[in-house]
């Protein structure tokens, strides 16, 4: 499968000018399945509930749904999107996932970092998984990096490949994304934005790892575009030696995790 990312710095509150941004440079990109930053429809450096309940959307019926629908129909690929939700009067950090008919998938952001709780509701949905192309792909966002059995759950449902839409300011996420792919035998991308906003700087440096925790691509901290083609199909084999498998050799009578 083809999959890649596109790392760039959105303009905050200016939904109009991400979304042609976001046309403008996946027209250059032939791929699959392509992942974007969190937020990345909106921005991140939001002041207030007040000014975060504006630039929330429903989904699946919001404008930049609709728009971003056509964007996937238009280069036949798969879109993982970063933007703030609306459901039932709370919101949500959410990596929805968009294909040529539409939406298929989200995850609402499950922990939440700083001042995020905040403005954030906590996510309701459980680790989310979802299929395209034959493939199946695992959803986080950014914080949920921290949390092993986060993505232990989304291995055990037999993920190929772990996406995480990202607003790092710091460099653990990518440290404990590979931990992620080498303790579960999951490929992983990791799609972080770059540019300062609000006097925010982000640090860049989108990842995709393997499923052995070599990494494949790590970006800088400029714009950037990356298209891989990927057998994530190993992602099944989950022997680590001769003698060794990831989930077999687990001993779940010894762990009491509550």
């Amino acid at each position: 499968m083809k999959i890649g990312f596109i790392q760039f710095a959105p303009r905050f509150g200016n939904k109009k000018t991400n979304l042609k941004k976001i046309r403008r440079l996946i027209a250059s990109v032939g791929t699959d399945l392509l992942v974007f930053p969190e937020m990345c429809t909106t921005g991140y450096m939001v002041k207030n509930k007040m000014e975060l309940r504006k630039l929330a959307e429903v989904i699946p019926n919001g404008q930049t749904i609709r728009e971003l629908t056509q964007i996937a129909k238009e280069n036949n690929s798969c879109l993982i999107v970063g933007m703030p939700e609306i459901y039932r009067g709370k919101i949500f950090s959410t990596a929805v996932v968009i294909s040529p008919k539409g939406v298929i998938a989200k995850h609402q952001k499950s922990h939440l970092f700083l001042k995020e709780k905040f403005l954030f509701n906590k996510g309701e949905t459980k680790p989310t998984l979802f299929k395209w192309k034959g493939i199946n792909i695992g959803l986080g966002v950014c914080y949920d990096y921290m949390f092993p059995e986060y993505w232990r759950t989304l291995a055990l449902k037999k993920a190929d490949i772990f996406c995480n839409v990202a607003n790092f300011v710091y460099d653990y996420g990518f440290t404990l994304m590979r931990s992620r792919s080498i303790e579960n035998g999951v490929y992983s991308i990791t799609v972080n934005r770059t540019g300062i906003e609000r006097g925010q700087k982000f640090r860049g440096g989108s990842e995709i790892i393997s499923n052995r925790g070599k990494i494949i691509k790590k970006s800088g901290r400029r714009e950037e575009i990356y298209v891989v083609d990927l057998n994530l199909l190993k992602s099944r084999n989950k022997k680590w030696n001769k003698y060794n498998d990831l989930l077999k050799d687990r001993r779940l009578e010894m762990y009491n995790i509550i």
